[in-house]
């Protein structure tokens, strides 16, 4: 775990956040070197992200359940969403 003073934490604060987000790794802030404070990425914010391949396999999931339409069907939704 990563160990970083108060006043560096004050000056390069949105920096932290951004690296906790990104690393997914807690940021211990210390006052005279004790700790004092520890910044951890948010449970929620994980458990709704997927992964790349996630998002690819619900797409291809989704695709193979919407119905390919024609041009006139298609068409036809077109006008329908004009009137």
């Amino acid at each position: 775990m990563k160990r970083i003073g108060m006043f560096e934490a004050k000056t390069h604060f949105s920096e932290l956040v951004d690296r906790v987000v990104r690393e997914g790794r807690p940021i211990t802030i210390t006052k005279r070197g004790e700790p004092v404070v520890e910044i951890t990425p948010a449970k929620t914010r994980s458990s709704k992200l997927m992964t790349r391949k996630q998002a690819i396999a619900a797409l291809k999931k989704l695709r193979a359940e919407v119905p390919t339409l024609n041009q006139e069907q298609i068409r036809a939704l077109i006008d329908e969403g004009r009137h």
